[in-house]
């Protein structure tokens, strides 16, 4: 028998979208970062701690047991041969008076957020992407103000890439603290190894290199990071692809040495600071190397036979930022690199120098001779030597002040 029931008519009149009051976007942004800082805690307490400290830069790190029994190549690292004209010196990473306290024997060190310094407005995947967050707060001397509208952030690259089979790259990174005008705006110069076509969800990859990004570290220093993406950057999340440990795939091998970590910060015609960093497929993972030390790695069975579990077809180096052009229409005036141009030179301008790539599974090295990109030249720019005939090998140039298109 059929009861009676209350129809819709299907050609109701549409109505029209009432603007939200600022105290509803104020609600909502409330909403959005307590997900996030949620999500931590959550993540936080799943952690087996045995141990926490406080290193002499300010980093909390949590000490759990050894996350993997995998054992890094067999490979020395090797010092490439000192400029005279160009003296540069390591990142103390090795230094008891850098590292701070160590944790129990047969523990390693995972970074903690300072969550009451970190207060982004976007979602959590926004938060878990690379880059696009919303502003929230600027640096002290660039006071700004704080929009809850939609980001649509616009990365700028000045970089070198090949279109090579590899199995990892090599090379050190002049590490700076360039200005960033924003918290959810960031600076960077790193390595990509690349695998899969750039359209849909197929290119994969893993990255590596240092950083700074209020948003993520809770300060205006730079940072060593890693990261990585299974579907093009389309989404985040564990064993999907993201920063350092915000998400699973990253298994940590150094006692010493961990994604988040302060990097030393070269000085204007002063001292230079060199990151040197090996990424090498071995014994189904992406091993990653800093300096002399084996920090850990990504298994490839977060990869699939399409992207980077066998190899890579591309390798990349250089630097990159991301533009909040949401909130402020005009150019960002965050810096890459040094904040100069190339063409300022030695000890003024950020570099990249004795860029090899890995040809075969054997540990064969070849030098870095890639094609250089600039999508934003007036602003940030790259200049190349692959000629191999000075003691720096392939290497260039990189960065510029923004503040233009």
């Amino acid at each position: 028998m059929e009861s009676g029931r209350i129809q819709r008519n299907p050609d109701a009149p549409e109505t029209p979208q009432q603007p939200r009051s600022g105290r509803d976007l104020e609600r909502e942004a409330a909403e959005r970062l307590d997900e996030i800082r949620q999500y931590f805690k959550d993540q936080y307490a799943e952690r087996k701690v045995l141990a926490r400290t406080t290193t002499p830069t300010g980093d909390e790190l949590d000490w759990v047991p050894a996350e993997s029994e995998d054992r890094p190549p067999y490979v020395d690292a090797v010092e490439p041969p000192q400029d005279a004209d160009r003296p540069s010196s390591p990142q103390a990473f090795e230094s008891p008076e850098y590292r701070g306290e160590s944790g129990p024997p047969g523990t390693v060190p995972l970074l903690r957020k300072p969550l009451d310094r970190i207060t982004p407005t976007g979602t959590l995947q926004d938060y878990l992407s690379k880059g696009g967050r919303l502003r929230r707060s600027t640096p002290p001397d660039d006071p700004g103000f704080a929009s809850p509208r939609a980001v649509a952030a616009v990365h700028k690259y000045a970089h070198a890439a090949q279109t090579v089979t590899n199995y990892g790259t090599e090379g050190f990174i002049n590490t700076w603290r360039p200005y960033v005008q924003w918290s959810n705006e960031f600076s960077l110069g790193q390595l990509w190894v690349v695998r899969g076509s750039g359209y849909g969800t197929d290119m994969q990859t893993v990255e590596v290199g240092v950083q700074t990004y209020y948003d993520l570290y809770g300060d205006w220093h730079p940072h060593l990071f890693v990261f990585y993406t299974t579907n093009n950057y389309k989404s985040m999340g564990n064993f999907i692809g993201g920063y350092n440990r915000d998400v699973k795939g990253w298994e940590q091998l150094s006692s010493t040495v961990y994604p988040g970590i302060r990097v030393s910060e070269s000085v204007y015609q002063g001292a230079q600071y060199d990151l040197g960093i090996k990424v090498m497929l071995y014994s189904n993972k992406w091993w990653v190397r800093i300096g002399d030390e084996w920090m850990g790695g990504y298994p490839t069975s977060l990869f699939n036979a399409a992207g980077l579990r066998d190899s890579a077809q591309s390798v990349d180096w250089g630097g990159e930022i991301v533009d909040d052009v949401a909130n402020h229409p005009e150019p960002t005036n965050t810096w890459m690199g040094s904040g100069h141009f190339p063409y300022e030179g030695w000890s003024r301008a950020a570099y990249m120098r004795n860029l090899t790539y890995q040809a075969d599974p054997a540990g064969t090295m070849k030098p870095v001779a890639g094609y250089a990109y600039q999508t934003n030249p007036n602003a940030y720019q790259i200049a190349t030597d692959f000629s191999g005939t000075t003691t720096w090998g392939s290497n260039f140039y990189w960065g510029g002040p923004g503040g233009v298109e």
